[in-house]
């Protein structure tokens, strides 16, 4: 009877292609995680954002505590702003569409305010870019606030994380062609 030395093909073959299953799992696992990280990003990003938001809203108290709330944006809409509070003083209506239109123009890279040159980066082809991709902002205060009395605000960023053209306002997480959100509410003194 011979002996038998060294490996055969088959047991080459098999230990290459479990090696092989294992890279590829590895692979797949590192994609994932990369997506939740990017994902984290995102959220973190809107959660910046619309805190930002109310903290102005916030600092210019006489536009929400005279009987009127400036403080209100429909998604999907620009803010009308009419000049510039980036070096002079304005009113406090004016302050809150200045600060609106800085709050729309972080999260969707569209520059509606005159006497700032830019606030967001650009891509390679010269445009402006929001922080969040396909970005979209609402603000939502009671109207009108009752005189010294707390009302409430709702600040909400969508965006669409996978870029595929989502739109709408929804926020269904269910429902794949929805953009993302993240709201948040605060009750003002």
């Amino acid at each position: 009877m011979k002996r038998q030395s060294g490996i055969t093909l088959i047991e080459v073959l098999i230990t290459v292609l479990v090696l092989a299953i294992g890279l590829l799992g590895t692979a797949a696992l590192q994609t994932t995680a990369m997506t939740g990280n990017y994902t984290s990003y995102q959220y973190t990003q809107a959660a910046f954002l619309a805190q930002s938001m109310l903290e102005r809203i916030r600092a210019n108290r006489s536009a929400y505590t005279s009987g009127n709330s400036y403080y209100n944006l429909a998604a999907g809409t620009a803010p009308a702003v009419a000049g510039t509070c980036y070096n002079t003083a304005c009113s406090p209506q004016q302050q809150a569409l200045w600060d609106m239109g800085i709050f729309y123009a972080q999260v969707t890279g569209a520059n509606t305010l005159t006497g700032v040159k830019t606030l967001t980066a650009k891509d390679s082809n010269g445009n402006y870019i929001g922080a969040l991709p396909g970005g979209q902002v609402s603000i939502a205060c009671d109207t009108p606030f009752p005189i010294n009395t707390p009302g409430k605000c709702l600040v909400t960023v969508y965006w669409d994380p996978g870029r595929s053209g989502a739109s709408g306002t929804s926020c269904v997480a269910s429902d794949p062609t929805a953009l993302k959100c993240f709201r948040l509410a605060t009750i003002l003194p």
